[in-house]
């Protein structure tokens, strides 16, 4: 029986594998890379494709890069919703490094104070109101070699399906870059796998 689960799990880490070497590697700047899921494309006017295509990669240099699901940007597939948003801020003054900090309980409820408090306000404008109907908790998770900060939450818009957000944020130097990926909790069966595995293949550089 063991030998059939080692079978069974090493066949289903291959298509897992597999998959992914359909997926588009996209270059974002100097900084990091990640690899696209083949069931999405990037928003029309903020990339450029490398020559050699055969390679299916791509180079990004924007401050906000948006994964989206494929046929938007002709207008079509409308329907469904899911999105990566790979984002750059800047500070005046040097971040702690994540990967040296040692984090104590009282840090990580001031994390979650203030990651928390910017969602609620944001969510709270009067140009695109959104309801937060679920927080869920800061905590430090590590990722391809390098902690991150990581909190997730379920928010609804003007009764719209209500969508769920993850963000994992990276502070290096004085930029804070942030992974978000964003999918309606009714279509979690059609987005959770993908943009799942795409997190995995994020890497700093």
């Amino acid at each position: 029986m063991k030998s059939i689960t080692t079978i069974f799990l090493t066949f289903l880490m291959f298509q897992i594998s597999f998959a992914q070497t359909n997926w588009d590697k996209i270059n974002l700047g100097n900084w990091g890379e990640i690899k696209m899921p083949s069931s999405m494309e990037i928003q029309s006017g903020i990339y450029k494709k490398v020559l050699d295509n055969a390679k299916r990669h791509f180079s990004v240099n924007a401050e906000r890069i948006v994964f989206q699901q494929k046929g938007v940007n002709d207008g079509k597939n409308l329907e469904t919703y899911a999105r990566i948003i790979i984002r750059t801020d800047f500070t005046n003054e040097n971040l702690p490094n994540l990967n040296t900090t040692n984090f104590t309980s009282q840090d990580i409820s001031d994390l979650n104070q203030m990651y928390k408090s910017q969602v609620y306000e944001v969510a709270n404008n009067t140009t695109f109101p959104a309801k937060i109907i679920k927080w869920n908790g800061v905590k430090i998770v590590t990722l391809n070699g390098n902690k991150a900060i990581n909190y997730s939450y379920v928010r609804q818009m003007n009764g719209k399906p209500q969508t769920y957000s993850e963000f994992y944020v990276f502070w290096k130097g004085s930029k804070q870059h942030s992974l978000n990926i964003e999918y309606r909790i009714n279509d979690t069966s059609i987005w959770k796998s993908d943009l799942d595995k795409a997190v995995q293949t994020f890497k700093l550089k």
